[in-house]
């Protein structure tokens, strides 16, 4: 059912599924499994995407793994990245380096390299939240931190519905807590 039609550069590469792989450039060595998995993919060599839709539309993504439906789906710049479970890191912008592990873990996060988001909706709609790690339902949730001025800034949420309150090189653990 049109698997790999329209491919490019997609070398020694397998997709299975109704228009897996289907006009993917430069997806060599790549493993795209499950409907629309892949679907015109750019630059996304050496990746493994299984799942409904995952990583369709997904632009430099090379050497990630985005499992479940929709992972990474129009995900931008997330090279080297994993995002497990549904919608992780869908329409995630800049977040190269990042591991997104849970339903909607990372989803539309924007400026999230080098950030490990664990639970479900962490980091949801988070913005500039580099060189973080969120843990727990929520944590990070519409977060906006800004960790992108400085290299070493961090931000550092653990339990539900934890926050920065905008502050870097902040920590807070326990649920609801706040910087």
């Amino acid at each position: 059912d049109s698997a790999g039609i329209s491919a490019t550069n997609a070398n020694y590469s397998n997709f299975f599924g109704a228009e897996a792989g289907a006009g993917v450039t430069n997806g060599a060595l790549s493993n795209f499994f499950g409907y629309q998995s892949g679907n015109s993919a750019t630059n996304a060599s050496e990746s493994n995407f299984f799942g409904a839709g995952s990583g369709t539309l997904a632009t430099n993504a090379v050497e990630s793994n985005f499992f479940g439906s929709s992972a990474g789906l129009s995900a931008t710049n997330a090279g080297e990245s994993n995002f497990f479970g549904y919608r992780a890191g869908m329409e995630a912008t800049d977040a190269a380096y990042s591991n997104f592990f849970g339903s909607e873990a990372g989803m539309d996060a924007t400026n999230a390299s080098g950030s490990n988001f664990f639970g479900k909706d962490a980091g949801l709609f988070s913005t500039n939240a580099s060189n973080s790690i969120f843990i727990g339902t929520e944590a990070g949730t519409n977060d906006l931190v800004d960790n992108t001025g400085d290299a070493d800034n961090f931000s550092i949420l653990i339990g539900p519905n934890t926050s920065t309150n905008g502050n870097s090189n902040s920590i807070a653990i326990g649920g609801y807590a706040t910087n």
